[in-house]
């Protein structure tokens, strides 16, 4: 039970740790720019992507993300909705496609080319991603493995 306790506290240690060390790497530019594009925003983590930089919080009762160069600026965002905040013509078009599949995920993404939603979806004997922009126009739909 002590080995159990003393891993645990260990492990818990090491997790505040990475997240503090991750915290201390970002600019005062980009935690400056965050704080503009998302007030209220709880920060959750930061994390090293490639050329960005993502913050992990929570804006609005939603999990999110934003990704943002070195230099601070804004290059993109997502975040997890429900089906039913789609836009209706995404609705439509969906419904349209796919009568019976389930929807298991739903993430907006949001860049300078715009507002884009990603679906995953199990209609029956298969899994589906799909790519739609605001409109309901298909952008991409890919097959997944069951």
């Amino acid at each position: 039970m002590k080995r159990l306790f003393l891993s645990l506290s260990l492990f818990i240690t090491m997790v505040a740790a990475k997240a503090a060390d991750s915290s201390d790497s970002v600019s005062e530019t980009v935690t400056e720019s965050f704080k503009k594009e998302f007030p209220g925003a709880e920060l959750l983590s930061w994390e090293k992507q490639g050329d960005y930089l993502k913050a992990i919080f929570i804006f609005s009762g939603y999990r999110s993300e934003a990704y943002f160069t070195e230099e601070g600026e804004l290059q993109g965002s997502a975040r997890s909705i429900f089906y039913s905040q789609l836009p209706l013509a995404v609705v439509k078009a969906v419904e349209k496609r796919f009568t019976s599949a389930e929807v298991l995920q739903v993430s907006e993404i949001t860049n300078p080319g715009g507002t884009r939603y990603v679906l995953r979806l199990d209609a029956g004997n298969r899994k589906y991603k799909l790519r739609i922009d605001a409109g309901g126009n298909f952008i991409d739909i890919d097959k997944l493995k069951k």
